[in-house]
C-alpha cells in the first residue's frame, strides 16, 4: 500500500511516501518560505524519489491541524485537489496525534503541545506503549489549564513525556509546575528531533485507517482549527 503523507500545520513542511509501512522517501524542511510555494515541488520530488506517479498511490493522508491556519488550509486544499484529480482516497490526520506517534512506543502518557500563540497551546494527551490510545480531544487552551487536565490522568510513578514545538515557549513553565507541586511523576522532555509532525507519521496513521476501509470525503474534509468560530 503506497501512501503519501503531508503536513504543513507548522513552519516545518513534511512530505513522505511509505509502501507497506516502509519509508520510501521523506522531504522535510524548516525554512523561511511559504508552504504555498514549496509544497507542490516537495510532493513532486518525493514521488520522483519513489519512482511513481500520483496514479500509483493507494491514497493520501494529510495533517488537518491544529496548527497554523494558513498552513493547514494549504495542506488540506492541496491534498484534496490531488486526490480528486487522480481519484484516490483521502484521510485527515490530527497533527497532534502525528507528533505523539513519533514516540508511539514510549510507555506512559504522551503530551504533544504546539504553540498556538495568544498565550495558548494546542495540546492533547495520549497513552503510549502497548496501550496506545487517545485520552483527550485536541485542545486549545493556556498551558496551566492543560496541566490541570493532565493532573486528572496521572498517578504516582506515572511517566509523562512532553513533545512538540510548544516546549520552546512553555518548557520552563511546565518544569516549574512539576517542581512546585513536588509530583512523584517522572517528567521528561522529548529530544527536539521528535517535535516535528513528520510526513511519515501522517502517512502511517493514514494507512492504518485506509486498511480498515476508513476514509474521508473530498467534499467534507476540513481543517481542524480547534478554536471555535475561526474558519
Amino acid at each position: 500500500m503506497k501512501i503519501l503523507g503531508i503536513d504543513t500545520s507548522t513552519p516545518i513542511g513534511s512530505v513522505a511516501l511509505i509502501d507497506n509501512d516502509i519509508i520510501v522517501a521523506e522531504h522535510t524542511l524548516n525554512i523561511v518560505q511559504a508552504h504555498s510555494s514549496r509544497l507542490m515541488p516537495a510532493i513532486d520530488t518525493v514521488l520522483k524519489w519513489g519512482e511513481i506517479t500520483p496514479h500509483d498511490l493507494d491514497g493520501c493522508a494529510v495533517g488537518i491541524g491544529p496548527g497554523s491556519f494558513t498552513g493547514v488550509r494549504i495542506g488540506v486544499a492541496t491534498v484534496k485537489s490531488l486526490c480528486y484529480a487522480v481519484d484516490k482516497p483521502i484521510v485527515g490526520v490530527s497533527t497532534l496525534e502525528a507528533v505523539a506517534y513519533n514516540l508511539r512506543w514510549t510507555t506512559g502518557l504522551l503530551c504533544p503541545i504546539l504553540d498556538a500563540r495568544r498565550s495558548e497551546i494546542y495540546g492533547a494527551i495520549f497513552h503510549g506503549g502497548t496501550e496506545w490510545c487517545r485520552i483527550t480531544d485536541d485542545l486549545c487552551l493556556p498551558i496551566d489549564e492543560f496541566l490541570d487536565k493532565l493532573d486528572k490522568h496521572t498517578f504516582p510513578d506515572s511517566t509523562i513525556v512532553f513533545v512538540g514545538d510548544g516546549l520552546t515557549a512553555y518548557g520552563n513553565t511546565i518544569q516549574e509546575r512539576f517542581d512546585k507541586t513536588a509530583r512523584q511523576c517522572l517528567y521528561k522532555r522529548a529530544d527536539s528531533i521528535f517535535n516535528v509532525p513528520r510526513g511519515a507519521s501522517i502517512a502511517t496513521l493514514g494507512a492504518n485507517r485506509l486498511k480498515q476501509g476508513d476514509t474521508d470525503s473530498y467534499w467534507t474534509l476540513v481543517p481542524n482549527y480547534v478554536r471555535i468560530g475561526l474558519y
